[in-house]
Parts: C-alpha cells; sequence; structure tokens
C-alpha cells in the first residue's frame, strides 16, 4: 500500500496561498488521477468556511442530510453518521469567495479544459459515532453525461488522517472506466459503493489549508471518525463549461428525498460491457 504524506511523496507539494499549477502536479494529476496541494487556501479563509459550516451542524434536523441514513431508523430519529448539506444554503456570499475563483482557475489546468462551478458539499463527520464513506466513484452518482469531464476538490476544515476521516484514493483508477456500484447495505440514503484493487489504495493524511483533487472517474474513499472532534470536510465540484449537470444514469442510481422519504430512480440504462464481451445466452 502507498502512502501519501505531506512533503515527503511528490503528489503534496507545499506552496504558497492560492498557487498556479505547476507542469509536475498536471502530469501527476493526468497519471494518477488525483493530486494534494499544500498550503493552499489561507486559515482566515478557511476560518470563515468553518464558521458557516457550524451552522449546518447545529441546525442539521433543518439543513442537512444523513448520508449514511440507517435503514432501521425514523426519518425523525436519524443520527447523522454523515451529516450532508451544502454551505450554499447559509452563505449568501460563497459565490464570490476567492477560494471558489482558485478552485476553478487550479482545476481547469489539471483538467486541460475549462471548468465552471457545479455545487458542493458540507460532510460532516462526528467523533466515535460515525462511518466510513465508502469506496465509489463521482461518476457513479452524476451518470455518463460527465464522462472526463468532472473533478472535485476536496477541502478539510482540521488536519486529517485515518483516524478522523482522511481520503484514500485508488492509484490511476480513472483510467479504467466506471465501475459496478451498488446501494451500501443497511442503509436508507443513496450512498454508493464500487468493489476495488484495494492493493493500489494511496491514503491522505492532509493538514488544514491543504486542498485534495480527484478526477471524476478516480475511486476514493474516507474512513470512520474515531476521534475526538468532528471531522469537517467541503467538497467542490467542478464540470465542462456547458456539461450540463448529471446525466445518462447508470441503473443503480437512486435518489432519497429525506424530507419526505420518497426514492426516485432516475431515468438510466445499463453499464456498457468492456470492449470485446460478448452478451451471454
Amino acid at each position: 500500500m502507498k502512502i501519501g504524506r505531506r512533503i515527503l511523496n511528490p503528489h503534496c507539494v507545499d506552496t504558497m496561498p492560492y498557487p498556479d499549477a505547476t507542469p509536475a502536479q498536471i502530469a501527476f494529476f493526468r497519471e494518477h488521477g488525483y493530486l494534494v496541494v499544500g498550503e493552499a487556501i489561507p486559515q482566515a479563509d478557511l476560518d470563515q468556511l468553518e464558521g458557516h459550516c457550524d451552522t449546518l451542524i447545529d441546525e442539521k434536523e433543518r439543513l442537512a442530510n444523513d448520508w449514511a441514513w440507517d435503514a432501521n431508523e425514523a426519518r425523525e430519529n436519524r443520527s447523522f453518521r454523515i451529516v450532508q448539506s451544502t454551505p450554499t444554503l447559509v452563505w449568501k456570499d460563497i459565490a464570490d469567495q476567492p477560494y471558489r475563483r482558485w478552485l476553478v482557475s487550479f482545476a481547469s489546468r489539471l483538467m486541460g479544459m475549462e471548468l465552471e462551478f457545479w455545487y458542493d458539499q458540507f460532510l460532516g463527520k462526528p467523533p466515535g459515532r460515525s462511518v466510513p464513506t465508502e469506496w465509489h466513484q463521482d461518476e457513479g452518482y452524476w451518470g455518463r453525461n460527465l464522462a472526463d469531464r468532472g473533478i472535485t476538490g476536496w477541502i478539510p476544515l482540521q488536519d486529517v488522517d485515518r483516524v478522523n476521516g482522511c481520503m484514500h484514493f485508488i492509484d490511476g483508477g480513472h483510467a479504467y472506466g466506471v465501475l459496478p456500484h451498488r446501494l451500501v447495505e443497511g442503509m436508507q440514503s443513496d450512498l454508493l459503493t464500487c468493489e476495488v484493487d484495494e492493493t493500489r489504495t494511496v491514503v491522505c493524511p492532509m493538514r488544514r489549508g491543504d486542498v485534495a483533487f480527484h478526477h471524476s472517474k478516480t475511486p476514493h474513499m474516507s474512513t470512520a471518525n474515531t476521534g475526538t472532534a468532528w471531522r469537517k470536510a467541503v467538497t467542490n465540484h467542478l464540470q465542462a463549461i456547458g456539461a450540463g449537470g448529471e446525466g445518462g444514469h447508470y441503473p443503480w442510481r437512486v435518489k432519497v428525498n429525506q424530507k419526505t422519504g420518497v426514492r426516485v430512480v432516475p431515468e438510466s440504462r445499463p453499464l456498457d460491457k468492456p470492449h470485446g464481451q460478448a452478451d451471454e445466452d
């Protein structure tokens, strides 16, 4: 197993705040499907972002979903093992923040195409009673419409490691297409998972201020938070300009409205068979 560590590994490069993407970083991302940029966002900007995310935690019953909603829990008794929301709900000026503009610029260089900001999520894991975010690919949720046209920038709001829920990537996994996904057993949320070659796992502990980028086909996960404080992170999803968001879904995609409990299966078609594989009789 490869361990991606800050300073000691080539995928994590210390830089000044809001750096430009270097040729070495672009090449690494395109080969490996992920990149951690060290000290990218100033602490004062993170303080402001975290303050709004704390509001989402404090008012989670009104403003958030439980992304790991247990199948045995009634909606009014959700334990919120993964608090899922968006700071856009509580920060009217978020679209004008410098970190947002930097994400678009930096990610566009990594992907080699002009991107636009699409949406963000706050993902909070409470200490001692959360669960892993299982292995998945973002395109497993988004569908074919964003095939090789999406990227995510993951911003931790505290230092992260294996204990409190850091990111794990499958090295080079973006090169092998979309994997079959399924709903996570025992949950009534829309959380998905897929089988991966875990021998290619890269564990990415990060410091507050670092940002992890990953391609929309890169399998990734984060561990449960077994630490003593909340693990807070904001995921920022970007798409090619004019891509139009999600669509062309795979058959495993389900959307759950946690206010009503209604489950919707969008229009979909099966996963394409690998080239050369014939249909069975």
